[in-house]
């Protein structure tokens, strides 16, 4: 399956109004391709539209398109440190204000991306 890119879905760009967002992370090279595989939606029950660009990983709500977070991927002594994130934050476009929650959900995302595909 070729890697997500961004013509593969429709989406926004990067809201003008963010919060930044504690993540803090280390991957293998691995671990990274599979980060940078994303994912396009093949059905309505699917949620979120994933590509790695310019070294951020960007997380789209696939129905709307709306740009909801941005983790930032740098090479690191042979790792991928995944550190520099963040979350939208204009109210119209993004309900959530808590950072914890918005945390926690990003690494679940990301957990999700990192899970060994069913056969």
């Amino acid at each position: 399956m070729p890697d997500a890119q961004a013509a593969s879905w429709k989406h926004l760009p990067a809201p003008k109004k963010r919060a930044p967002l504690p993540f803090d992370a280390v991957y293998t090279a691995e671990q990274h391709a599979r980060l940078r595989q994303g994912r396009v939606p093949q059905e309505m029950e699917d949620k979120w539209f994933i590509y790695l660009e310019d070294g951020v990983l960007r997380f789209h709500r696939s129905w709307t398109g709306i740009w909801i977070y941005a983790l930032s991927l740098t090479a690191q002594d042979g790792h991928w440190h995944a550190g520099d994130a963040w979350v939208n934050r204009e109210s119209d476009q993004y309900g959530c204000t808590d950072l914890e929650t918005d945390r926690k959900l990003l690494a679940r995302l990301v957990d999700g991306l990192l899970a060994t595909p069913v056969a």
